[in-house]
């Protein structure tokens, strides 16, 4: 029934287009109108983000990955719009004996996935980094970054994301960096310290929900398990 249904279609296409050239010959010629011009896609958007209230500085936490039997350590935070509405959430991982980086990002939903979303910033050509997988929180977005691309990173002032939303419209989340630099090259936190305050966080907030970090280091984990199980031994 749809083969049927589309090849009725294309027929159908196939005579208004014989139609149009016949009435095209029969009718005299007429002088060449110009073409309208092609609609042009709506200006850029710079979205300044700025430190989640509850997190207002970065984080950085190692532990050991019982599957790659690996020390992992991740450099974490979450951001929000001006006027405190949850947007983003950025990890980056580190793992023991691998000169490979990778920035994790939780980014909102509506964005258009083939375009992707591009990593820059001072000095630091753009990236591309490739949608993982989609939840209720947000899309996953992993950039693969070597040493010289995290040294950039760690001398920044804003780290720049841009995708493009449902209208084909660019957006730029600009990211502030103040801090990272620090905390990454710190020996970071163990798994009990950060419990502890994520206990008091969530005390301080009284039950809201921190969408960023949490979902980013579960999914984390899950990826680079998935990596590390397909690597041949």
């Amino acid at each position: 029934m749809i083969k049927n249904v589309t090849i009725g279609l294309i027929a159908a296409a196939a005579s208004v287009i014989a139609w149009g050239a016949s009435a095209q010959q029969q009718r005299p010629a007429q002088p060449q109108q110009p073409s309208a011009a092609a609609p042009q896609p709506p200006a850029a958007v710079k979205v300044p983000l700025k430190a989640a209230p509850y997190q207002p500085d970065w984080i950085k936490v190692c532990d050991e990955d019982p599957v790659a039997k690996k020390t992992v350590c991740y450099t974490t935070r979450d951001f929000v719009a001006e006027n405190n509405q949850p947007v983003m959430g950025l990890a980056l991982y580190q793992v023991k004996d691998d000169p490979r980086r990778f920035a994790r990002i939780l980014v909102p939903l509506t964005f258009m996935i083939p375009p992707g979303v591009r990593l820059s910033t001072e000095g630091l050509n753009p990236i591309a980094g490739r949608f993982q997988i989609c939840s209720q929180e947000g899309c996953f977005v992993e950039v693969e970054l070597n040493e010289a691309a995290v040294n950039l990173i760690k001398k920044g002032k804003v780290l720049r994301l841009d995708m493009q939303n449902q209208f084909a419209q660019e957006v730029n989340f600009e990211v502030p960096l103040d801090g990272f630099s620090k905390m990454y090259d710190s020996a970071g936190l163990d798994p009990a310290t950060l419990q502890k305050m994520r206990e008091d966080a969530a005390r301080a907030q009284q039950g809201a929900a921190q969408p960023g970090s949490d979902e980013l280091r579960r999914r984390g984990e899950e990826l680079m398990r998935q990596r590390q199980g397909a690597q041949p031994q």
